[in-house]
């Protein structure tokens, strides 16, 4: 339901827009698409909500439109995070669009769409259905990046984008295919039709059916060539849009040129479709355990390249766009840690064992970041710009404690989040992710991550040591104060400091349990229509 929610409302923001433009209809296509994001937030809270309460009664998954898509806890809680990203986005975007006479409908469907495509991905169970959500998170995020036209550097970032993006989306498609073609001559090799509930080569329990049911044959579907080809194609089409190295080169020059919104809007929303599917296609991957394949190994060097890339690289910038950017690379690394995690290095691990595991640590750390990153991104929108330039390099914000002392106590809490420094809830975040791979037996890979956090810690204390302690020349007026991003960057802080202070109950203790399964049980299918 929240994708359609999101689609229904960027279909009346979209009509509402149009027109001769006008403060009062730009405050109206606000309401409605802000009002539109809450809804579908509470949408997935409220099926998240009745999972947990009710899982006898409407917590099992549930399998529609013809078995490519699926209603369960883990495409609940991966639409909260996208419904917080377009709900955040369109607070703090009233002034952009208002300074530079932009069309507010526009903009708010195309971002509505966009959030609608991620939720698509979170709950789809076909690679199809994978790539349809990803072609419309996409395709709305291009042209969103390059929505002030008359800017080169959005024009430039909206290009960039696009020609990446749509070279990787090859990969994705062509993967498909390859593991369509794979599967099915497999499952026909071995005499295995297509029942009801498995209704094309492509859905996601049939690629289960299919390599469960030929663990003992000759050729088996696991080690097939092209099988394995197309699972790769598509980790690597999945691994652009995430940002992970080494297909992160766009990030810090699409961040850059894009406008401020979009870019926090970009972010998060991509990041959360992004392992949304990749998470589910990796439980595919791994077979209930049975299947080891190239696929750990792979994962775990992009964690480590990513981790040491992101951080490494952030340290030398001195613009805060590109060093997010470069931040949110890292962030992806630490991702990739916690998807990593639902694949212990030794034993096997039951199917409700890996949900569960996916819910708290993955999902947890993505609601986390997705608060953090974007209020950073909200107070850039809150100071504005002066004389044209927005404030976006680190001596821009130089005494910004003393003019602002509001924006600059909301973006500490920000950046010591993101640090992982407590009581903020980036600190959790992490704790969760590395606690989850040093069970799962990846304890150079936790080691890794915890070092480099540290050199993590430089450059976002670097800002804050700007902002507090040294003097600048900008003047930040209390005109800087106006416009939705200041709510937009104070609801953020909140929601950071309440998850750091209040974490999540009991989640620890599930994280620190055996998730290996005794010797005599018998392995349960990893993905499966019900689980």
């Amino acid at each position: 339901m929240s994708p359609i929610v999101l689609m229904i409302t960027g279909m009346i923001v979209l009509l509402i827009g149009v027109g001769k433009p006008s403060p009062e209809r730009a405050r109206i296509v606000t309401t409605v698409a802000w009002l539109g994001s809450l809804g579908a937030g509470m949408v997935a809270a409220f099926n998240l909500g009745i999972g947990t309460l009710l899982p006898s009664v409407l917590g099992e998954s549930t399998l529609s439109f013809g078995g490519g898509m699926i209603n369960d806890s883990l495409g609940a809680v991966f639409n909260i995070v996208l419904a917080v990203s377009a709900f955040l986005s369109v607070i703090m975007s009233d002034r952009f669009l208002a300074e530079r006479r932009l069309p507010a409908g526009e903009f708010f469907a195309l971002m509505l769409f966009s959030a609608s495509g991620g939720m698509i991905m979170a709950q789809a169970f076909d690679l199809v259905n994978i790539f349809v959500g990803l072609e419309v998170l996409s395709v709305a995020l291009y042209i969103l990046s390059g929505f002030t036209r008359r800017d080169v550097r959005s024009e430039e970032a909206a290009v960039k984008y696009f020609l990446l993006g749509a070279f990787t989306s090859a990969f994705l498609l062509f993967g498909s295919a390859l593991v369509y073609g794979a599967a099915g001559i497999t499952m026909k090799a071995g005499g295995t039709a297509l029942l009801a509930e498995t209704p094309s080569y492509t859905n996601l329990s049939t690629i289960a059916l299919a390599l469960s049911s030929s663990n003992n044959a000759a050729f088996p579907l696991a080690t097939n060539p092209m099988f394995v080809t197309g699972a790769v194609l598509i980790i690597c089409g999945l691994c652009f849009k995430a940002s992970i190295v080494p297909f992160h080169s766009y990030a810090p020059d699409v961040y850059e040129g894009a406008p401020v919104p979009v870019t926090a809007f970009m972010s998060a929303a991509a990041k959360a479709g992004a392992f949304a599917a990749f998470l589910r296609f990796y439980l595919v991957l791994l077979d209930g355990g049975q299947n080891a394949g190239p696929y750990r190994t792979l994962l775990w060097g992009l964690a480590a390249a990513t981790i040491l890339v992101g951080n490494i690289l952030a340290v030398r910038q001195t613009t805060i766009k590109r060093m997010l950017a470069y931040s949110s690379i890292a962030h992806a690394g630490y991702l990739l840690v916690g998807l990593l995690a639902m694949a212990p290095a030794n034993g096997k691990i039951s199917g409700s064992e890996v949900w569960e595991l996916a819910q708290t640590s993955v999902g947890y750390y993505l609601l986390v970041y997705t608060f953090m990153n974007l209020g950073a991104f909200a107070v850039l929108a809150w100071l504005g710009r002066d004389r044209g330039r927005e404030y976006t390099q680190v001596s821009d914000l130089a005494g910004l404690a003393k003019r602002q002392p509001v924006a600059a106590g909301v973006m500490a809490v920000f950046l010591l989040s993101l640090a992982g420094i407590p009581p903020a809830a980036g600190f959790f975040g992490k704790l969760y992710l590395f606690l989850a791979a040093i069970n799962a037996g990846y304890v150079g890979l936790a080691a890794l991550g915890l070092l480099a956090s540290v050199i993590g810690a430089v450059y976002y204390l670097n800002v804050i040591v700007s902002m507090f302690f040294r003097d600048g020349e900008n003047g930040f007026s209390s005109a800087n104060a106006r416009g939705g991003a200041m709510w937009a960057a104070i609801i953020a802080a909140v929601a950071t400091l309440l998850l750091g202070l209040i974490p999540l109950p009991n989640i620890t203790p599930k994280l620190q349990q055996k998730i290996a399964p005794p010797k005599n049980a018998k392995p349960k299918p990893s993905i499966r229509p019900g689980t």
